[in-house]
């Protein structure tokens, strides 16, 4: 129907969706923040905005996909480009300027992943722990996912990988 439900801890509002909010294709959940993708293009955030990460930029639309990350938002737009604000301590919301094709994109803790059109990935951000350099060799990835200090990737053959922290 196209409504949002948001329970759990509300310390910073994250669980506190707009009155009237509807028309909703989908909502992603960040620290202390929530975000929700309209059927016209657009989003609506709540919740904590320390950074900037739950006020959508001024004139985003074209919005296919949304995820939240630790402090921050990523947009994924038609046509392939990509969009991040709010926390950008480690570059994490420096979308890279040659960056196109994008089909699927991912905040993490610090670094964000984005899955082009031909099955490889690009990541930016933090690399404390590796999370943000790429193994050679991965072939053609199907899905990529930022934790929040490692990312995972499924590949064409069925198989996973995963680098980055593995310490917890």
């Amino acid at each position: 129907e196209g409504t949002v439900r948001a329970w759990g801890s509300n310390v910073q509002g994250q669980c506190d969706v707009p009155q009237g909010l509807t028309n909703v294709e989908n909502v992603s959940a960040g620290d202390f923040h929530s975000m929700a993708l309209l059927a016209n293009g657009t989003i609506v955030g709540w919740g904590n905005n320390e950074y900037g990460q739950s006020m959508s930029p001024a004139g985003l639309n074209n919005v296919i996909a949304i995820d939240a990350g630790h402090g921050r938002t990523v947009a994924l737009r038609q046509g392939g480009t990509v969009v991040a604000w709010g926390r950008n301590i480690y570059g994490e919301s420096s979308v890279p300027s040659t960056l196109r094709d994008v089909t699927t994109v991912s905040a993490g803790g610090y670094h964000t992943v984005a899955l082009r059109e031909n099955g490889s990935i690009v990541n930016w951000g933090s690399n404390d722990y590796g999370q943000s350099l790429v193994p050679a060799g991965l072939g053609k990835l199907i899905a990529a996912e930022a934790g929040f200090e490692h990312t995972l990737v499924l590949k064409e053959n069925g198989t996973v990988a995963a680098w980055g922290n593995n310490l917890l």
